[in-house]
This record gives structure tokens, sequence and C-alpha cells, in this order.
């Protein structure tokens, strides 16, 4: 039974690996690129110096390695959903076919057959979350270590959440393949499903939490607390020492970017200052939380995908014949 499993599923594992392969092709050079530039560069000893020459160092460091290869992190949010749906296939297409009642007449039970069947499916998804998961890590710890892990297309790639995002697609597509017995509608609408609930998630919900933090600091890296500097900073503006908001701060901050000193990405201080805005007032949540974050959002992906297999499994049981 398990071998008969494995072999209907060959196809999707071989087009997974083949995924994680082109991924890995595409990461693993830049990331032992990027690991000896940090080496090499200094930067962990820089940082640990405190220094304001190392603002240049970490900016130039970032501007190689977040852009290009780093950039198309967003669209690697599309993997997950990729892989859940992935794996679903193979078990709708039995279902689709009826082949499942063959194995109903023999000496297996339809429960049975469930437990192997789906305990395959989800084992071999998990895996894959697994890997890609392990593989993002590494890649980013470099930038992890300058920036956190707070930030949007970095939180969803590391932690535990790719697993709640996978299994999340994988079970809204086994339970729609349940009701329809349809491979190519199951397939689309939950792939369309998992999409959507993840928009909302990262666009509306993730913020909301916990409720943000505020910190008003005099302008310039160097006085922004490390907690600032680790956060996901949800809106920044310049502000009085008070925290009170500048009026017509674009303008300002306009005027200002034409005082850039040579050789820094710095907005002028002394600028800022002379128009009233030499401190920032920042809502963010903070590096602290990111764990805490994981779970929620883990445990929200994840108890919508057990509530999915459950559904299936029940669906399949006693109502498919």
């Amino acid at each position: 039974m398990t071998w008969a499993s494995w072999r209907l599923q060959r196809t999707e594992t071989l087009i997974a690996v083949v995924i994680f392969a082109l991924i890995a092709a595409l990461l693993v050079p830049t990331g032992l690129r990027m690991a000896a530039a940090y080496d090499h560069d200094g930067i962990a000893a820089c940082l640990a110096s405190h220094s304001f020459n190392c603002e240049d160092t970490v900016q130039s460091f970032t501007d190689r390695y977040s852009h290009g290869v780093g950039g198309l992190f967003a669209w690697l949010n599309l993997v997950p959903g990729l892989i859940g749906v992935l794996f679903a296939t193979p078990f709708i297409l039995e279902l689709e076919s009826g082949t499942f009642r063959l194995a109903w007449t023999q000496s297996i039970t339809r429960r049975a057959w469930l437990v192997r069947k789906l305990g395959l499916t989800v084992g071999a998804a998990m895996l894959a979350a697994l890997a890609l998961t392990l593989l993002l890590t590494w890649w980013r710890t470099p930038l992890d270590n300058l920036h956190g892990r707070m930030e949007q297309n970095v939180f969803d790639f590391e932690g535990i959440v790719t697993f709640g995002y996978v299994a999340f697609a994988l079970a809204l597509t086994l339970a729609l393949g349940a009701v329809w017995r349809r491979t190519a509608p199951a397939v689309v609408v939950g792939y369309i499903g998992f999409t959507a609930l993840r928009i909302f998630v990262l666009g509306w919900l993730r913020q909301r939490y916990e409720a943000p933090l505020t910190s008003t600091f005099k302008f310039g890296p160097r006085h922004a607390g490390p907690d600032v500097h680790d956060a996901w900073v949800l809106s920044q503006q310049p502000s009085d020492r008070f925290g009170h908001p500048l009026s017509q701060a674009f303008d300002v901050l306009l005027q200002c970017g034409r005082s850039i000193k040579a050789n820094t990405r710095l907005i002028d201080p002394s600028c800022l200052a002379r128009h009233g805005a030499g401190y920032n007032h920042t809502v963010y949540q903070p590096a602290s939380r990111f764990w805490l974050f994981q779970g929620i959002e883990t445990a929200i992906f994840g108890g919508l995908a057990v509530a999915l297999l459950l559904f299936a499994t029940w669906w399949i049981h006693e109502r498919v014949s």
C-alpha cells in the first residue's frame, strides 16, 4: 500500500525536487559569496565597535545583496502554495479516476487507506517545507545579522510559518478535491484561496497580532535603539522631540535630501533640525516578537489545515462511494 502510494506520487515529488534544485542553484552561489563578503569586510567586528563609519559599510553590503537575488524573495512567496497543491494532486487524481475503489475492495479498510495516503502526502509536503526553510534561512543569515527577521518577505521564510503555509495549501486543495473529485478546479481554487489568505494576513492581520510600539529618536541610525533597527517598521515620519508629526514632512525630506553628505546615504540631520524636524517618530513591531508572531501565524494556517484535513477525511470516509 505504501509503495503503491509512493509510486503514484513520484511525478509530483520529482517536480518538487526540480523546483528546489532551481532555487538552490540560484541561491547557493550568491549565499557563499555573501557569507565570504560578510567575513572579509569585517562587518561583525564593525558592528560590535558601534562606529559611525559602519553605516556606509553596512549600507553597501545591503545594497549588493538585498537587491538582485534578494529582491526575488517576494516571488518565492508563491512556492509554499505550489508545494501544497502539487502534493495534493495525486490524491485527488485517484478520487477523480475512481481507482480508490479497487483498494477498498481488497483487505484495506477506508480508514487505513486514508491514514496511509494522507500520511504520506502530508509527510512529503512537510519535508519539502523543511528543505525550503533551511535553504532560505541559511542564505539570509548575514542580512538577518544586520536587519533582523521581522520584515516582510523575511519573516515568511524563516522559523516555522512555512510549514503552516504548505499545510494550509495542501489541506484546502484536498478538501476541495474530496468534495468535487475534479483535479483542475480543486488545484486552481485551492491555490487562489491560499494566495488570498496570505495577502490578507500579510497586508492587514499580521501587524495586529500585538499592539505596535512607538519610539521617537533623533534622526539618523546612530540614535535609533537596537529594538528599532531590527524591527518591522510599520510607519516612520519626521517629528518634533515629543513625537508630533511634522506638517509638510515630504517637502522637508525632499529639501534636506539635497544635503546628503559625500559617500553617505544619510539625510543631513542639521538640515532637518533647522526645519524643526530633528526627530523620527516610528511605529514598529519589535524583533523580540518574532517567535510570538511565528507561533500565532503558524497556528492560524496550521489550525485551518487540520480542520480542512479532518473535513476531507470525514467526507471521503462517509460520503464517497
